[in-house]
Protein backbone atom coordinates (compact mmCIF):
# COMPACT_ATOMS: atom_id res chain seq x y z
CA UNK A 1 0.00 0.00 0.00
CA UNK A 2 1.38 3.11 -0.84
CA UNK A 3 2.36 5.56 2.13
CA UNK A 4 0.38 9.25 0.96
CA UNK A 5 2.18 11.36 2.72
CA UNK A 6 5.41 10.57 0.88
CA UNK A 7 3.10 11.81 -2.22
CA UNK A 8 2.52 15.22 -1.13
CA UNK A 9 4.53 18.70 -2.65
CA UNK A 10 7.84 18.92 -1.11
CA UNK A 11 7.41 21.26 1.34
CA UNK A 12 10.20 23.21 3.54
CA UNK A 13 10.47 21.27 6.80
CA UNK A 14 11.21 24.34 8.61
CA UNK A 15 12.79 27.74 8.00
CA UNK A 16 15.96 26.36 7.03
CA UNK A 17 15.24 23.05 6.24
CA UNK A 18 15.33 22.52 2.14
CA UNK A 19 12.74 20.44 0.18
CA UNK A 20 13.57 17.16 -0.68
CA UNK A 21 11.51 13.90 -2.29
CA UNK A 22 14.54 11.35 -2.71
CA UNK A 23 13.23 7.62 -3.30
CA UNK A 24 14.80 4.15 -3.82
CA UNK A 25 13.60 0.98 -5.17
CA UNK A 26 16.07 -1.34 -3.32
CA UNK A 27 16.34 -5.39 -4.02
CA UNK A 28 17.76 -8.31 -2.99
CA UNK A 29 17.61 -11.95 -2.62
CA UNK A 30 17.91 -15.51 -0.46
CA UNK A 31 21.51 -17.12 -0.82
CA UNK A 32 21.64 -19.06 -4.10
CA UNK A 33 18.12 -17.82 -4.69
CA UNK A 34 16.51 -20.40 -2.59
CA UNK A 35 13.13 -20.40 -1.41
CA UNK A 36 13.83 -19.51 2.31
CA UNK A 37 11.03 -16.80 2.87
CA UNK A 38 7.72 -18.52 4.00
CA UNK A 39 4.11 -16.46 5.26
CA UNK A 40 5.72 -16.35 9.29
CA UNK A 41 9.45 -15.57 7.77
CA UNK A 42 7.89 -12.73 5.32
CA UNK A 43 5.50 -11.43 8.06
CA UNK A 44 8.65 -11.12 10.56
CA UNK A 45 10.98 -9.63 8.35
CA UNK A 46 7.97 -7.01 7.67
CA UNK A 47 7.56 -5.84 11.10
CA UNK A 48 11.49 -6.06 11.31
CA UNK A 49 11.57 -4.18 8.27
CA UNK A 50 9.32 -1.25 9.56
CA UNK A 51 11.30 -1.08 13.04
CA UNK A 52 14.42 -0.53 11.17
CA UNK A 53 13.04 2.52 8.87
CA UNK A 54 11.85 4.08 12.15
CA UNK A 55 14.78 3.62 14.10
CA UNK A 56 16.81 5.01 11.03
CA UNK A 57 14.64 7.62 10.01
CA UNK A 58 13.68 6.34 6.98
CA UNK A 59 9.93 5.98 5.32
CA UNK A 60 8.86 2.83 3.57
CA UNK A 61 7.26 3.40 0.70
CA UNK A 62 6.28 0.01 -0.50
CA UNK A 63 7.29 -3.53 0.56
CA UNK A 64 7.13 -6.33 -1.23
CA UNK A 65 8.01 -10.62 -0.17
CA UNK A 66 8.80 -13.30 -2.37
CA UNK A 67 10.31 -16.36 -1.47
CA UNK A 68 13.51 -15.79 -2.99
CA UNK A 69 14.07 -11.88 -2.89
CA UNK A 70 12.49 -8.71 -1.66
CA UNK A 71 11.33 -5.34 -2.89
CA UNK A 72 11.30 -1.99 -0.84
CA UNK A 73 10.97 1.97 -1.71
CA UNK A 74 11.86 3.52 0.91
CA UNK A 75 12.27 7.89 0.99
CA UNK A 76 15.38 9.13 3.00
CA UNK A 77 16.85 12.21 3.40
CA UNK A 78 19.79 13.86 1.18
CA UNK A 79 22.25 12.52 2.75
CA UNK A 80 21.21 9.13 4.34
CA UNK A 81 24.20 6.59 4.22
CA UNK A 82 21.87 3.76 2.16
CA UNK A 83 24.37 0.90 2.06
CA UNK A 84 24.60 1.29 5.96
CA UNK A 85 20.71 0.65 5.93
CA UNK A 86 20.65 -2.64 3.83
CA UNK A 87 23.73 -3.66 6.08
CA UNK A 88 20.97 -3.42 9.17
CA UNK A 89 18.04 -4.95 7.14
CA UNK A 90 20.03 -7.52 5.61
CA UNK A 91 22.12 -8.45 7.91
CA UNK A 92 20.09 -7.82 10.85
CA UNK A 93 17.24 -9.58 9.87
CA UNK A 94 19.25 -12.62 9.08
CA UNK A 95 20.52 -13.23 11.78
CA UNK A 96 16.83 -12.77 14.03
CA UNK A 97 14.53 -14.65 11.51
CA UNK A 98 16.97 -17.71 11.84
CA UNK A 99 16.37 -17.86 15.47
CA UNK A 100 12.87 -17.28 15.52
CA UNK A 101 10.70 -20.34 17.27
CA UNK A 102 9.26 -22.63 13.86
CA UNK A 103 11.95 -21.27 11.20
CA UNK A 104 12.63 -24.66 9.46
CA UNK A 105 14.08 -22.68 6.41
CA UNK A 106 16.99 -20.38 7.97
CA UNK A 107 17.63 -17.23 6.01
CA UNK A 108 20.61 -15.89 4.43
CA UNK A 109 20.90 -13.27 1.78
CA UNK A 110 23.46 -12.78 -1.23
CA UNK A 111 26.04 -10.60 -0.75
CA UNK A 112 24.35 -8.11 -3.88
CA UNK A 113 22.05 -5.81 -3.81
CA UNK A 114 20.29 -3.59 -6.31
CA UNK A 115 19.30 -0.21 -5.81
CA UNK A 116 17.81 2.00 -8.13
CA UNK A 117 16.90 5.99 -7.76
CA UNK A 118 12.89 7.10 -8.31
CA UNK A 119 12.20 9.97 -9.36
CA UNK A 120 8.78 11.74 -7.55
CA UNK A 121 6.73 11.64 -10.70
CA UNK A 122 7.90 8.18 -11.68
CA UNK A 123 6.84 6.71 -7.20
CA UNK A 124 3.56 5.34 -7.89
CA UNK A 125 4.34 3.01 -10.83
CA UNK A 126 7.66 2.02 -8.63
CA UNK A 127 4.86 1.22 -6.25
CA UNK A 128 2.95 -0.38 -8.24
CA UNK A 129 5.55 -2.48 -9.62
CA UNK A 130 6.69 -3.45 -5.85
CA UNK A 131 3.47 -4.04 -4.66
CA UNK A 132 2.58 -6.77 -7.90
CA UNK A 133 5.22 -8.55 -7.85
CA UNK A 134 2.99 -11.76 -6.48
CA UNK A 135 1.30 -11.30 -9.62
CA UNK A 136 4.27 -11.07 -11.33
CA UNK A 137 5.83 -14.13 -9.43
CA UNK A 138 2.86 -16.79 -8.91
CA UNK A 139 5.41 -19.07 -8.15
CA UNK A 140 6.47 -17.69 -5.56
CA UNK A 141 4.32 -15.49 -4.15
CA UNK A 142 3.57 -15.15 -0.47
CA UNK A 143 1.12 -13.95 2.18
CA UNK A 144 1.97 -11.23 4.46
Amino acid sequence: MVDVACLGSAEPLGPSMPAHRIYFHLTWSTLGRRPMIDTPTGAFLDEYFRKIAVQERVTIVALGFLQTHVHLVVRTTPRYDLPRLVQLLKGGSSYAASRQPGNRLGLRWNREYSVTSVSPGLLPQAVAYVEGQNERHPEEAIKV
